[in-house]
């Protein structure tokens, strides 16, 4: 299974563009929409993320765009 890491952009929410970003391994892609089917953990954190998130959705499962 492919660890998702999915967060928002906020600049490009301000711009009106696609602002929520879903990280894998083979790369990032942003879209207005996802259905993640499975399990999930949000997590918030002190430390900011290596994109510099403070809060961010995890999971394992299937994740849809659109």
């Amino acid at each position: 299974m492919v660890k998702h890491v999915i967060h928002v952009h906020q600049q490009k929410m301000r711009k009106g563009e696609a602002a929520i970003i879903d990280r894998t391994y083979k790369g990032s892609t942003h879209h207005r929409r996802l259905v993640i089917d499975g399990p999930c953990v949000i997590v918030q954190s002190d430390i900011p993320d290596r994109c510099g998130a403070r809060i961010w959705i995890e999971t394992q499962g299937e994740v849809h765009h659109g």
